[in-house]
């Protein structure tokens, strides 16, 4: 805000919005309005499960029913190792935790789109936005879980005692996510083009991370590539707190944390940057 002085000798008043935002000005808007991301989360399920028959169990019957086709074809077919562990509840532990994160990143990406009516009639710090998809998603994993608890004791796998740690997990997945989002949603709302090609390239990624098979399974001289992938050392740790397989190494949790803190940064600044013409553009 500065006062400007007119020939008159009054005073006009121009406001100007913020442009030099810190990471801590970006963390503080989140966590004060955080209760609008809850609510909008919350709103979310609501409409996403409304008018359908059977409700929040969708939550459970896709991972169900993908395991079923990923284990009748690359489990009894192709016979794809799984370190030991009954291939359906191999497949089963990665693949909850790779549709969270993916999930987080393709709805993420699309919030300021789909908060059209919303963005353009209310003001509320934007940010909050791509992080509602973290927050429904969250929701619906935990449902899924319970559904590789039941999976996991009919096959009599006994969950680790580092399964409290899975939380950690949820938090650093959720994170990357929204950082992906903070980057491509405001790219998203000017070229429509992102929310086209994204899906597909997810789709691509997850067949390059260890969802369906172990890192072992790929030649040894290869394996290293996985460290560069962030997604594939959330998916071992998880693995590792149920299922009791080994960590990922020391570098591949420095690469993980690299990627989300850089990510959450370019994200911002970038957010900030365009959060301007977005009202104008979408």
């Amino acid at each position: 805000m500065r006062d400007i002085s007119t020939a008159h000798g009054r005073k006009r008043v121009v406001i100007r919005p913020k442009t030099n935002y810190t990471i801590a000005d970006n963390v503080k808007d989140v966590w004060f309005n955080r209760d609008i991301a809850w609510t909008l989360a919350v709103r979310e399920i609501q409409i996403r499960y409304k008018q359908s028959v059977i409700g929040v169990a969708w939550a459970v019957l896709q991972p169900l029913m993908t395991t079923l086709i990923f284990t009748l074809v690359f489990g009894f077919l192709v016979k794809i190792p799984s370190n030991g562990v009954p291939y359906p509840v191999f497949v089963m532990s990665g693949l909850l935790f790779w549709q969270y994160i993916s999930k987080v990143a393709v709805e993420s990406s699309g919030s300021l789109v789909k908060n059209e009516a919303i963005i353009t009639k209310v003001y509320f710090p934007r940010l909050v936005l791509p992080l509602v998809p973290a927050l429904s998603a969250a929701v619906e994993l935990g449902i899924s879980l319970v559904i590789l608890l039941s999976l996991m004791l009919f096959y009599g796998v006994v969950p680790t005692v580092y399964t409290v740690f899975l939380p950690l997990v949820l938090l650093t997945g959720g994170l990357l996510g929204y950082g992906i989002g903070l980057l491509l949603s405001p790219v998203n709302a000017i070229y429509r083009d992102v929310g086209i090609a994204l899906p597909f390239f997810v789709q691509i990624a997850m067949y390059l991370t260890p969802v369906i098979y172990p890192v072992t399974f790929v030649p040894q001289a290869y394996q290293w590539i996985f460290m560069l992938n962030p997604v594939a050392t959330l998916l071992d740790s998880a693995r590792a707190m149920i299922l009791g397989s080994p960590f990922p190494s020391i570098y591949a949790y420095g690469i993980l944390l690299g990627w989300t803190g850089l990510l959450l940064i370019i994200g911002f600044r970038t957010f900030r940057k365009l959060e301007l013409t977005i009202v104008d553009r979408i």
